[in-house]
């Protein structure tokens, strides 16, 4: 174990053995923010599965097969409740993340053309302009906070620039996601008060589509023209339909590209041998950022068991509720040699950053994209940097684990552009 996890195991509110650890696992548990990866490492080693008495009771997969297996077995692990403990935000159920069976296979049909790598190239001048915009209001100073200053600015540039939605709607958008994740979603009385706190950004969402309807979309590849000329079923969605899925993809691209990069931007600024590879060899950033993504676990979702199920000797009863962590399973030995090692040569991808089976994450290919744009352009400016000696980065668990803040320092004056 880390001297980090140590310190948290000797915190007062930190179970003292690895069962009772398991016992009140939860995203959200203080003495997990800091340093789950290493708990997580003794829940694996101990066993395949445990059960948390926390938020009602759920079960924790802590070994990539058992992960794989849930998410490829959709008939017994439903996404109808994805969150851990699950808050019912939207009036109806989320598109497509909380659809199973046919209705999913459906809409997922329905919005792949939304999100697919041609799109992706589309916009990537506009991402790439985002990118060295952002990098500009940092150059020629000899500090930032990455966070708030990049891994938050760049995804929500690309989201306006993939929906095409003015630059002057960012800042409250950003606002009510931060509000959702961090306050509401963990803290409201009822599922009733998210639903009426979502009302404004709902109507946001409304109006951005009678506005594109009356403009006409006719040219247009942003997702919302898209959304407008697509057909669910043989039908064209209707308005509340396509708000909801709009909702979501904001959700998912606001949140999870923005911890992706604090976390690989963690660990940049912690190995100056890295930021000159990617200086002298740009063509490996590809190859960089899926191994990052590996090493350093993001993601973590929720299952729903439809009926009684056994796995290691273990009975998951219908209506049980299942953990699973998509960006832990990047450090299970069984299946990557020496996972905490980083390694740009690494012949197994198989990963499960982004899930796997019917659910896997329609947004990928745009995370990626922004993530080696990011690479790209901040080396091109930014080429040598570290973290502030005097600072500490404040990290966090939850459904998305990340930094709240990054504080950098540059070792040289930045080139300009």
């Amino acid at each position: 174990m880390t001297d980090t996890a140590q310190d948290q195991s000797a915190a007062p509110k930190c179970p003292v053995s690895v069962e009772d650890r398991a016992k009140a696992w939860s995203l959200y548990q203080p003495w997990l923010q800091q340093d789950p990866v290493s708990h997580w490492e003794e829940l694996r080693e101990a066993g395949p599965i445990f059960r948390s008495d926390e938020a009602g009771g759920f079960w924790i997969l802590t070994r990539y097969e058992d992960i794989e297996w849930a998410a490829r077995t959709p008939e017994i692990f439903s996404s109808a409740e994805l969150a851990i403990p699950h808050r019912q935000i939207f009036p109806e159920k989320q598109i497509p993340i909380q659809l199973d069976g046919e209705e999913h296979r459906k809409w997922r049909q329905t919005l792949s053309s939304l999100f697919n790598p041609g799109v992706v190239n589309h916009f990537t001048p506009q991402i790439r302009q985002a990118a060295a915009d952002a990098i500009e209001a940092i150059q020629g100073r000899s500090s930032c906070e990455f966070v708030s200053e990049f891994a938050v600015a760049l995804p929500a540039e690309t989201f306006l620039i993939n929906f095409g939605i003015g630059r002057e709607y960012l800042k409250p958008l950003l606002d009510h996601k931060t509000w959702l994740r961090r306050e509401g979603i963990p803290n409201a009385r009822t599922d009733a008060e998210l639903r009426e706190a979502n009302q404004p950004l709902w109507k946001f969402f409304s109006d951005a589509i009678d506005r594109r309807r009356a403009e006409g979309t006719e040219g247009r590849r942003d997702v919302i023209s898209q959304m407008l000329r697509t057909t669910y079923d043989g039908r064209l969605p209707t308005q509340d339909e396509m708000v909801n899925a709009l909702f979501v993809s904001m959700l998912a691209s606001l949140d999870s590209t923005t911890a992706a990069l604090s976390m690989v931007f963690d660990y940049l600024s912690r190995h100056p041998e890295t930021q000159k590879l990617v200086v002298a060899e740009p063509e490996k950033i590809p190859a960089i950022v899926q191994e990052l993504i590996r090493h350093e676990p993001v993601s973590s979702t929720g299952r729903l068991v439809t009926q009684d199920v056994e796995r290691h000797g273990v009975t998951m009863r219908k209506g049980d509720r299942v953990l699973l962590s998509w960006g832990m399973s990047g450090l299970d030995p069984d299946v990557f040699e020496n996972p905490h090692e980083v390694n740009f040569e690494r012949e197994t991808t198989r990963q499960l950053a982004f899930g796997v089976g019917p659910h896997r994450c329609l947004g990928m290919h745009v995370a990626r994209r922004i993530i080696q744009i990011a690479l790209e352009e901040w080396h091109t400016r930014l080429p040598a940097y570290r973290q502030a000696p005097d600072s500490r980065p404040i990290r966090h668990y939850s459904p998305t684990r990340g930094l709240l803040n990054l504080d950098l320092v540059f070792d040289e004056a930045a080139p300009t552009a």
